[in-house]
């Protein structure tokens, strides 16, 4: 069995699946996006199993996918850590490079794709993939803005449809980068959001690690006036259900079409991810303090809107239950959502897990 895996050197989820097959005795070849765009393929003969991680954390890969979208910015851009910019450019140059593999594969139908180009494609696309999983019949937020125009369209719907709270999410991105929680009562507004925003000679946006309360109107619009080029969704404020005084949504990690790993994910405020320093929470607690029921219920949903997404072996969903009527909503399903560090589950890594599975089923 030969293994590849397409990504960067530096990936840490790269090293992680390259110590699963090393534990198994197997290698693999890595190849790089640049090889990718240069059409530059090994040549493989027999079976194969491909692997396809994410090329975040690497910033010549951020560079190479924004020239191939078409940004004009691309070859003199800098590093600026955490800065916020050119998404739909990303986006786009994503997609080119999906299609380059998908191409790949279509001319050896010999290779079997863990998680296919175009299923990543639709995950990666926020609006789209929450859309399609509805029509599907699978819980989530109800969408109120597929595509946002500018602050007063937002201001606008709000008022139409008697909303005092909505989350505005853009299209792409991971990490609860650009999310942001909106209030309006009367001529009161806050945003509670992950970015910074700095108004010296212009304006520019970081993605922060703590987050950032704005109550100025003028500072709100600036900002997502700023972010409308990314695209952005207005949906539904799911208000989750609370364990220990702290808001809590799921990470559950599907393999093919079962719930492996349950991770709690729990903060003082509205926004979850653990990188912004949240707690890591004990899915057996939750069980006692919530009834098991109540997990099975968002287990289910989660291995209902992988199975809704063809293509798709493994993903990270994440999943909130409603305070009100512990309903289950999948809040968005992450292609590459299996990093779960130092997290076992009957002493194995989701790596391992998902080495075995899909294994089994060749």
């Amino acid at each position: 069995m030969n293994y590849l895996t397409i990504g960067h050197t530096h990936s840490r989820r790269v090293a992680f699946w390259q110590d699963v097959l090393a534990a198994k005795g197997f290698r693999h070849q890595l190849i790089s996006f640049q090889q990718i765009v240069g059409e530059k393929w090994p040549d493989i003969s027999g079976t194969a199993t491909l692997r396809i991680t994410s090329p975040g954390e690497d910033f010549e890969t951020y560079r190479l996918l924004l020239s191939l979208g078409g940004c004009p910015q691309a070859e003199g851009l800098s590093f600026e850590k955490g800065r916020i910019q050119f998404a739909q450019y990303w986006y786009k140059g994503w997609c080119i490079l999906l299609d380059k593999i998908d191409n790949f594969l279509k001319r050896h139908p010999h290779i079997k794709v863990m998680n296919s180009p175009q299923a990543i494609r639709l995950a990666f696309h926020k609006a789209t993939c929450q859309q399609w999983l509805a029509q599907q019949q699978i819980p989530t937020p109800q969408i109120f803005l597929p595509q946002l125009k500018n602050y007063e369209q937002l201001i606008d719907t709000l008022e139409q449809q008697k909303l005092h709270q909505v989350f505005i999410k853009p299209w792409h991105g991971s990490s609860a980068s650009g999310v942001m929680a909106f209030r309006k009562s009367g001529n009161r507004q806050m945003l509670y959001t992950t970015i910074h925003l700095v108004q010296e000679n212009g304006v520019r946006l970081y993605n922060h690690l703590q987050l950032q309360k704005y109550n100025d109107p003028q500072d709100i619009k600036t900002i997502i006036d700023e972010m409308i080029p990314h695209g952005l969704l207005v949906e539904q404020w799911i208000r989750k259900k609370t364990f220990r005084r702290k808001s809590v949504d799921l990470r559950i990690v599907v393999i093919r079409d079962t719930a492996v790993f349950v991770v709690p994910r729990m903060s003082p405020h509205f926004i979850t991810n653990l990188h912004l320093g949240n707690e890591k929470g004990k899915i057996e607690a939750l069980e006692v303090a919530w009834g098991s029921a109540c997990i099975a219920s968002a287990k289910k949903v989660a291995v209902q809107a992988v199975a809704a997404i063809p293509g798709l072996f493994y993903a990270g969903v994440d999943v909130a239950i409603d305070d009100y009527n512990e309903k289950p909503y999948v809040l968005e399903v992450n292609a590459f959502g299996d990093l779960l560090l130092n997290i076992h589950y009957k002493n194995k890594t989701t790596y391992e897990w998902e080495w075995e599975i899909f294994n089994d089923e060749l």
